[in-house]
């Protein structure tokens, strides 16, 4: 990486080094290092005229899950080419739009045990910060002075991850004077040993798997999407050797900037354990991919327009009052008392037919819902959830109570979904927000998630909503 950021990898590859023909290549990749959106890839054909022919006609069956750029000099790392959403092809070039690139991932397994260090860049940054103040002096002094000063660390099968708040400085230029620029970055660090036999992808791969599961846990502390565009790798075999680098970088289409509203889970609240042990609980919870697709939902709604934010954090609300209240709301009767409730309905409508009380495509339409009738209603299934983890409702819908506040809500829902009907836009922002509270309460409850472990501030768009004041306070019911 050059002092202002620049990134530039460059080399000389074969597209096919067990065939007669190589498909030599001189590839070129340039990115900048703290801009997710910039990732451009450019491959160079070598060799005499039949060589690039031949290659410019390998173009034409590019797979466009993996192009594997093999080095032909030795001591060099192998180059994964992700996700190719498009190619322009020349007889001397290409340039391609990928997803995401890997660079010395694919090596040999270990002959011996390496220590691996690993950074994961992650996006938007202000994340992770305990709060406190920053004065800037006149002689180049930055005083920094936090409040509660604290790691927060993470227990995986990896070992402990360390998320935190660090902070790169590039060189540039400003009106011809020079410029230090300060990046503040959130990420993820840690150290773990490949023994013997094993590799570097397999590292990789769990490392993913435990990002995943991490980031989620970010986007619900911070209402909004986190996610990693970048792992480095620095190995060593020994003290006495020199690191290697190997890189996996993806590709954005957009940057992610902290949005101005308040986190659920402040960083003071992560560290001590905190955020390990929310993470374990998304982990080990029953239905985690179901909660995972939730807060996903729910995370997105923070950051789309009105209408999409209204119907994802619906979407989030019912994915996770299913998943957290499975047991409870499934099906109704069992498997061999519903075949004989169905098949005693069906009969019913064909009765009702030939009685000429209802019409023959009445009774097929109505038949055809039947097997709805089996699971219960979403307010039937909201309501033992609201019971079964004690959630407070009352402050969220304090003028017309929480059953009719959900129901209207489920109205604007049905009305965007089936008509786009988006006739008050007010309204429908006010219960976006009551939505997504409840949605977290829920969230936090179900995973155990202690009161005071939740940010003091968090409801402050709530308390924004104009509307009667609480009917619970100075009593003791929480709903």
């Amino acid at each position: 990486m050059s002092k202002d950021g620049s990134v530039h990898i460059q080399g000389h590859y074969a597209l096919q080094p067990d065939s007669p023909i190589a498909l030599k290549s001189a590839l070129s990749v340039r990115y900048e290092k703290h801009d997710p959106t910039s990732l451009d890839v450019e491959i160079l054909f070598l060799g005499d005229e039949t060589e690039r022919t031949e290659a410019y006609s390998a173009t034409r069956a590019i797979d466009v899950n993996l192009l594997k750029l093999h080095p032909m000099n030795k001591g060099e790392d192998s180059i994964n080419l992700l996700g190719i959403a498009g190619w322009q092809s020349s007889l001397t070039s290409m340039t391609l739009e990928v997803s995401a690139i890997e660079v010395g991932i694919d090596r040999e397994a270990a002959n011996r045990p390496i220590q691996v260090h690993f950074s994961v860049g992650l996006q938007p940054s202000g994340i992770l910060k305990s709060y406190g103040s920053v004065e800037f002096h006149y002689n180049g002094d930055i005083t920094t002075k936090r409040g509660e000063e604290g790691a927060i660390l993470v227990e995986t099968s990896l070992g402990q991850i360390e998320a935190m708040a660090s902070y790169d400085y590039l060189d540039g230029a400003a009106f011809g004077d020079k410029v230090v620029h300060r990046v503040e970055r959130a990420r993820l660090s840690g150290m773990v040993e490949i023994r013997a036999g094993e590799t570097l992808r397999s590292l990789h791969d769990r490392l993913q798997e435990e990002i995943l599961t991490i980031c989620a846990a970010l986007s619900l502390c911070y209402r909004q999407p986190v996610d990693a565009y970048e792992i480095e790798y620095l190995l060593r075999e020994s003290e006495s050797d020199r690191f290697e680098r190997a890189i996996y970088r993806r590709k954005w289409h957009k940057s992610r900037a902290r949005h101005k509203d308040k986190e659920l889970i402040h960083s003071t609240n992560l560290q001590n354990g905190g955020l390990s042990k929310l993470v374990q609980a998304l982990k080990t919870h029953p239905e985690s991919k179901s909660l995972d697709r939730g807060i996903g939902f729910l995370t997105h709604s923070y950051v789309s327009f009105l209408e999409t934010g209204y119907f994802m954090a619906f979407s989030a609300m019912e994915t996770i009052v299913n998943a957290v209240a499975k047991d409870s709301q499934g099906a109704l009767i069992g498997s061999s008392a519903w075949k004989k409730v169905q098949k005693s309905l069906r009969a019913t409508f064909v009765e009702l037919t030939n009685q000429g009380l209802i019409s023959s495509e009445a009774a097929k339409q109505m038949s055809d819902k039947i097997p709805e009738i089996r699971r219960a209603s979403l307010a039937s299934r909201i309501d033992i959830a609201v019971k079964l983890y004690s959630v407070k409702t009352s402050d969220l819908w304090t003028a017309e109570g929480f059953v009719e506040g959900m129901k209207r809500a489920s109205e604007f829902r049905n009305g965007l979904f089936h008509a786009a009907d988006t006739s008050d836009g007010g309204l429908m922002s006010v219960d976006l927000t009551r939505i997504r509270t409840f949605t977290e309460r829920l969230l936090l409850s179900a995973l155990s998630w202690p009161e005071e472990r939740r940010w003091v501030w968090r409801d402050d768009s709530l308390h924004r909503i104009i509307q009667p004041a609480d009917p619970s306070i100075g009593s003791e019911e929480s709903s």
